[in-house]
């Protein structure tokens, strides 16, 4: 029997989009989900829904980035417009 690791790593879900809590195993998303979350800021963070989502960009591929959560102290939510 195999395990995946992504699939032992805990997920909370944001804006309808499941995104690991774990930053050794990032979520690997489309940069379209960047539309959703909005852009971050200059140290690659966006806060959304109570949660500070790290975003990296993959070096090799632009369509893709990794995102991770972690949970953020004040309560902010993300507007898109």
């Amino acid at each position: 029997m195999s395990v995946r690791t992504d699939e032992v790593v805990e997920h909370v879900n944001i804006k309808g989009t499941g995104i690991s809590t774990s930053f050794a195993f990032p979520s690997r998303l489309s940069v379209t989900v960047l539309q959703a979350f909005g852009l971050p800021n200059r140290h690659g963070v966006i806060v959304c829904e109570n949660h500070n989502l790290h975003v990296r960009f993959d070096p090799a591929n632009d369509k893709v980035v990794y995102v991770w959560a972690s949970p953020h102290d004040e309560e902010r939510w993300c507007t898109v417009f």
